[in-house]
This record gives C-alpha cells, structure tokens and sequence, in this order.
C-alpha cells in the first residue's frame, strides 16, 4: 500500500533569474534619471540666435534746457485779468493781459455806458415819452389831413382855413420833436463816447512784444538762463537749476513790474550738459529725450560751443518744444555713434582663458568661440565672428 504524505510541496525560482530583474529595474531607473537630468539641463538653458540690428553708442546725461523767452511786465498796479491761455500761441502785437486800476471805478464807467446805450436804443426805436408824443402829433396831423379834404369838397372855407392853421402848427410841432429827439440822440453819443474813454484810461491793455507760446510759470531762472549769454554759464550754475514746470497761481491783484507771463520762441532752443566724451564743437549729435512719454524721441542738435575746460557743451535744438514749454532739466542720452551689424544681449558675452566670446550651441553640444566687439550700450552687442542664425548660450 502506498502512504498519502500531507507535506506541502515548495517550488522555488532558480536564483539565477532573480539577479537578472534586480539589474534590469537599476538600469531602467538610471536611464530614467539620466532623462530627468538632460531635460531639467535643457529646459532652464537661456539660448539667442543671432540677428542683424542698430544699436547707439553714447553717454546718459542730465541736461539744462535755456530757452528764447520774453517775460512780460506789468506797467502798473492793478487788477489783472488775462486775456491769454497757458499754451496759447500769439502774434507780435497780440493783446495779453489788461490791468485795471481803479476796478470800483471801472464798474461805475460800464453800469453809465449801460444806460446811455439803452436810452439811445429807445430813442431811435421809438419806446420814450417823447416819441409817444411824436406819435400823437401824427395821427393828429392824418386826422386833420382828412377832415381838410372833406372841408374842401364841401366848399367850406371858414372851416379850410381853420383847419388848415392846425395843421401847419402840428407840422411844425413835429419838426421841433424831430430835431430835439435827433439832439438828444447827439448829446447821448458824445456822453456816451466820452465815457468809453475814460474807461480805456482805466485800463491798461498789454500786448505780445515777441511772436511764441504763451507761459505762466515764471521759475526764476529767466535772468539766468538768457540764450544770448549761454555760452558764460558755467557747470555750477547749471548744476543749480532746478525743474519746476507745474504753473503758478497769479494773484488778481498784482504790481507795477510784476512778471506776468513769458512768451516762448519753441522753434530755437538749446541744451546744455556735461560731456563724458570727447566731441566736435560744430558738429551735430542725435540725441533721445528721455522723459518723453514713450521714450523714443530722438531729436538732432549742433554742437555750437564747448566750455574751456572743456566740461559742458552747449546745443542748438530747432525742433518743436511744445511738450517742454514748461521744464527747465531733461534726463538725455547722447549719440555719439550708431553701428549696424550682428548684434547680441551683454549677457550672451563670456570670458574664457582672458578672451571675450560666446558659447555657441552645434548639434546639441556647445563650444567656446572668441569673438570681436564692434560697439555696445547697457544691454546689446554688435560683434564681429558670428553671423544671422547661430544659437548662442545666455547667462542665467
């Protein structure tokens, strides 16, 4: 008889088998971390490809605007009442600004002038007593015109010669109000006239000496800053002008020589700075406005005087100045020179073993290339050993 055994039967895996997955699961996960690591590498790298472009060449600077300007005075004390707007253009001759004397005075002059002128209108249109009465005498005249025709036809002669005597006295009633309405009339006129000039006399009418824009903000510096004499500023006293182009409130009230405003030529300015580099005098720059809105305004202005110690340089603007009617400083930049070429960020720039170059990017692999610099500012390069489409390594 054969024994049923109860004991469990085990089957193991050959060792052999197992060392195998061990080293398959390290390799995949080396290769998963080798993936991880190329693609991290990869996507944090900062690349360029390089372009043509322009690029200026210069220096920043903080510049002193001198203007062709005329303040205009008042030529007495007063009331002011300006008869311009800040901004507005004028003509030579153009009238400013008028000063009253007596205002008190003034009121009395124009409430008279008011009623005189209102009584010559109703004298002319028939609307006082006296034109009523004038009325009056012509209707009696037409009614005494008819009964002396009816008298006529009747051959009424007492009643004709009656009637006839009214009507040459009416008639001449009617001239005689004819000639003193037309009297009054004159009388009225020249009251009225005279008037009108002591009203000029109180007044004081100030007109435009010089053609330009119009200006309220009288800063201080008009006696300073005189275009004729610019060329005797020194940089101290540039470096003493401050900018204040907010418009100034002017009393009512105001003095015998009180600026009132100043007129601007906007076409024929000048800016003066300090020169960080050597530079022509007579020769024209471009140079960008940096406080303009955009910042992108480039102007050209000649070089018309350098300082002795060669220092400041003074330019010759004859552009529009409507946008710095108002300021006295402008932050600038200077070009000095502008260069075309292939052009790259400063920060694709590196050094290596004491040469300037870059890293160029070649089939996924990068390699050090020396490379000339032509021209730079703050943050581009224009280089000489590159051309359109190379891809060059960034700094982080």
């Amino acid at each position: 008889m054969h024994q049923n055994s109860n004991k469990k039967v085990i089957y193991l895996k050959p060792k052999k088998k197992s060392f195998f997955l061990k080293i398959r699961s390290i390799l995949i996960l080396f290769f998963i971390g080798i993936l991880i690591f190329v693609a991290h590498h990869f996507l944090h790298i900062k690349t360029y490809v390089v372009s043509k472009g322009t690029i200026d060449e210069g220096f920043f600077s903080d510049a002193v605007i001198i203007k062709n300007e005329k303040v205009v005075l008042s030529p007495t004390n007063g009331k002011l009442e300006l008869l311009v707007d800040s901004g507005e253009r004028v003509r030579v001759g153009t009238p400013v600004f008028r000063v009253t004397a007596d205002a008190r005075k003034k009121e009395i002059y124009l409430q008279e002038i008011t009623e005189i002128e209102d009584k010559i209108k109703s004298l002319k249109d028939g609307e006082d007593t006296s034109s009523i009465s004038l009325n009056l005498i012509n209707k009696s005249i037409e009614d005494i015109t008819q009964k002396l025709k009816d008298a006529t036809d009747i051959g009424d002669s007492d009643k004709v010669k009656l009637l006839e005597d009214e009507l040459t006295r009416l008639t001449k009633e009617k001239q005689e109000k004819i000639d003193s309405n037309e009297a009054n009339i004159n009388v009225l006129q020249e009251q009225l006239e005279q008037l009108k000039n002591m009203l000029n006399e109180s007044d004081t009418v100030v007109y435009a000496p010089i053609a330009g824009i119009v200006s309220l903000n009288i800063d201080g510096f008009e006696d300073l800053l005189v275009a004729d004499t610019l060329k005797e500023l020194t940089y101290s006293q540039l470096q003493a002008v401050s900018d204040d182009s907010s418009n100034r409130d002017l009393s009512a009230i105001i003095k015998t020589n009180q600026a009132v405003i100043k007129i601007i030529d906007n076409f024929s300015w000048y800016l003066a700075l300090k020169l960080e580099y050597q530079m022509e005098e007579g020769r024209s720059y471009y140079i960008k406005l940096l406080d303009d809105a955009d910042g992108s305004e480039k102007i050209k202005a000649k070089l018309i005087n350098i300082s002795e110690d060669g220092s400041t340089g003074f330019f010759l603007v004859n552009t529009g100045l409507d946008s710095l009617l108002d300021s006295r400083k402008i932050k600038v930049f200077v070009v000095t020179g502008t260069y075309t070429g292939n052009i790259i960020p400063s920060t694709g720039l590196f050094f290596n073993e004491g040469r300037e170059g870059v890293y160029i990017i070649e089939q996924g692999k990068k390699h050090f290339k020396p490379i000339e610099i032509i021209a730079r500012n703050g943050n581009d390069i224009i280089i000489d050993g590159l051309k359109p489409g190379d891809k060059i390594l960034l700094k982080k």
